[in-house]
């Protein structure tokens, strides 16, 4: 099968919710070559994008074709694909009487960055501003009764969100380990058999240490605070999925079916409970029916079990055509807007932006969506809304 023919194959299996604007728009298309890859080794695979669907600034991600804010399952066990690249990302709430006083606040951040607090015997690396991690403070607004013992209105709350920079390249290093497979859309590293099984052993420790790091470093920032919630939304979810930049809402591991979404650092955090998605009422709405049903998907699609973790990257530049062009094994993006007439201008038509090409978008301006993404959340019945929370401060260190 050809690179042409792959690519319209792999849009046939992926489903978006995304919103449409330039971020999802890209994210979709990059999303085509890694997914196409897939298919080339097993011939099917889902993809499922949430309405936070967006670019990753993972550079070697991005090369690799994947996007962010979904889900991509396969239907062959003892099979890996480590060029995903999940790093155990996450996000813990915490519970505290008092909401801590600046300078207090700084010597704690001070205390973790100057002292060699560890785990498993590793020197933890703290990544409190890096990319679009930060530590939020919060207090209620709305509160469902169902929450009100566990997240009381008189008490304020904070949001650390992180990943495991100690230890991912344990998992980035399987790459190199994997059996190279040429297809036409280029090179895909794949884990077989006993390789793949290591890998996800391997996960299983990477998960646990993020997980237990998120608690290290909000305890030794917030050192009465008490934990509500702690959930990944970057990982391997069994033998077969991987998520980026979404939640599974059946992952109750820590001992609850809720989940933080938060948007930007001026708008308001929400607390949804995870329920099985998408409905058949949604699919219907979405219009995924016909052609789920046609690729025999469609139960994989009530069970796609997807929740965005919070807006994602907006593009705010006024590019809306997008062509891709593919040179070796690499991807050249070029942005340009449709021809408008120029006010006075005597031309029949004039370009008022020039293009711009680049390899992966990174490097482009951005900004955070707002209330859009748990709007289509609710919109599409992904998740049950409990609570909402006012931002009180934001720290990016």
């Amino acid at each position: 099968m050809g690179a042409k023919k792959l690519l319209k194959l792999a849009e046939k299996h992926t489903f978006s919710l995304g919103l449409r604007d330039l971020a999802s728009t890209l994210s979709y298309q990059n999303m085509m070559y890694g997914l196409g890859k897939i298919l080339h080794v097993l011939g099917n695979c889902l993809c499922v994008f949430g309405p936070d669907a967006t670019i990753t600034r993972n550079i070697r991600r991005w090369q690799n074709g994947f996007g962010y804010g979904a889900v991509i399952r396969w239907f062959d066990d003892d099979i890996m694909f480590p060029e995903i690249m999940p790093n155990g990302c996450g996000m813990i709430v915490v519970r505290l009487d008092e909401l801590p006083e600046k300078k207090e606040l700084f010597e704690s951040i001070a205390y973790v960055e100057d002292n060699e607090i560890t785990l498993d015997g590793i020197k933890l690396k703290p990544d409190l501003g890096r990319g679009n991690h930060f530590l939020e403070f919060y207090s209620p607004l709305e509160l469902s009764p169902e929450l009100e013992d566990t997240m009381p209105m008189d008490c304020y709350y904070a949001v650390l969100h992180c990943s495991s920079p100690e230890i991912k390249d344990n998992l980035y290093g399987k790459i190199d380990d994997g059996k190279k497979v040429e297809t036409p859309l280029g090179p895909i590293s794949v884990l077989e058999g006993d390789e793949a099984k290591e890998y996800l052993r391997i996960w299983k420790d990477v998960e646990s240490f993020s997980k237990r790091r998120r608690e290290i470093l909000i305890k030794a920032l917030l050192e009465n605070s008490q934990t509500i919630i702690n959930k990944t939304h970057q990982g391997v979810c069994g033998e077969n999925e991987v998520r980026l930049g979404c939640y599974d809402t059946n992952d109750t591991s820590d001992g609850n079916p809720y989940f933080p979404v938060t948007l930007r650092w001026d708008l308001p955090m929400y607390i949804l409970k995870g329920k099985q998605n998408l409905t058949k009422e949604s699919i219907a709405r979405l219009r995924f029916e016909k052609r789920a049903k046609k690729l025999d998907l469609f139960e994989e699609l009530e069970h796609a079990n997807i929740l965005p973790l919070g807006g994602g990257y907006k593009l705010d530049i006024p590019y809306s055509e997008t062509e891709i062009v593919r040179s070796g094994n690499r991807r050249y993006f070029t942005l340009k807007e449709p021809r408008t007439a120029a006010i006075g201008a005597d031309e029949k038509s004039l370009q008022r932006y020039g293009e711009i090409t680049f390899t992966n978008p990174r490097e482009l301006p951005y900004e955070y969506r707002g209330k859009s993404v748990i709007e289509k959340s609710i919109e599409y019945d992904l998740g049950v809304p409990m609570a909402k929370f006012q931002p009180l401060k934001t720290l990016k260190v």
